[in-house]
């Protein structure tokens, strides 16, 4: 029996395919080693076509919409503003899918699954390095979700995190720093290098042309981000804050963070991590600051 629970959902593209399988018995444990994190029982990974992906991920935006809703005091004018950005959200989406092979979705059961776009890879002219990346990425956030009692992804998922009491708390560049960080090590031990994003070389016309939409809607103001990244690359600024605190706290120190939203960093404790671990590790704070 595999590692993971593999759904077969596309005939589109075999050769992609079939790497999949024999790349996630290799990927998983050491995602599992590197971050030891829980990852549950068979993670559940669907090799789905690109409407599959749109569909589930809408489908879940919609029920984090409707949780803020019901839970949030927000007025007739901001739930209306919520709907409508599920619109927006969609078409971006549909614009945008072809740059991202792989996503994390919790299904209405509160188990997350991962989704893998072949299609996506074909049109990026990605390989089995893409692959594995996507794999260890995405076993990242299982992993999050599982060692934050489903906390850590809902609070991103949230479209109010101001009144969620979130509004100055790095969630976004936590989680996606901490998954590049664990891709960035799963594919040095497996393949001897890191696989960083960017062009291949390979793309198809249909990716560069998709690109290019996307990119001037982003330009445009009447059609900006419907959910705005914070200021930086979140992935990159997250990746040296997280690697940052791994090397000075080491791993199951830094795991801690998963026990509480409180415990995540605040927007200021990402650019100075030094308030972060005069807050979560004083000893280890008063140690650095000794043999400075």
């Amino acid at each position: 029996m595999s590692t993971c629970d593999i759904r077969y959902e596309t005939d589109l593209h075999p050769e992609i395919v079939e790497l999949i399988e024999p790349l996630s018995e290799k990927v998983l444990p050491l995602v599992a080693e590197v971050t030891r994190l829980p990852l549950g029982n068979r993670p559940v990974i669907r090799v789905v076509g690109h409407e599959q992906l749109i569909a589930n991920v809408m489908e879940a935006r919609r029920r984090a919409f409707v949780r803020d809703e019901r839970q949030l005091d927000m007025s007739v004018e901001e739930v209306s503003s919520l709907r409508a950005r599920l619109g927006t959200e969609e078409e971006q989406l549909r614009l945008s899918w072809m740059g991202g092979p792989a996503a994390t979705v919790t299904r209405v059961s509160g188990r997350p699954e991962i989704f893998i776009v072949p299609e996506a890879i074909h049109h990026i002219g990605g390989g089995e390095a893409l692959i594995a990346k996507g794999l260890a990425h995405e076993l990242a956030h299982v992993g999050q979700h599982w060692a934050s009692s489903g906390e850590a992804l809902r609070a991103y998922s949230t479209s109010r995190p101001d009144l969620r009491d979130l509004a100055d708390v790095a969630v976004g560049p936590l989680l996606h720093g901490h998954s590049e960080w664990t891709d960035h090590q799963v594919t040095t031990r497996l393949l001897g290098h890191i696989v960083e994003p960017g062009p291949t070389g390979r793309e198809t016309p249909e990716f560069l042309a998709q690109m290019q939409r996307y990119y001037e809607r982003m330009q445009d103001p009447a059609t900006a981000p419907a959910h705005p990244a914070p200021s930086g690359n979140p992935y990159q600024v997250g990746l040296l804050w997280v690697s940052g605190i791994i090397n000075r706290l080491g791993i199951e120190t830094f795991n801690e963070v998963w026990n509480s939203l409180r415990f995540f960093p605040t927007t200021q404790e990402l650019k100075k991590p030094d308030t972060w671990v005069r807050r979560m590790a004083p000893n280890a704070h008063a140690q650095h600051e000794g043999n400075a």
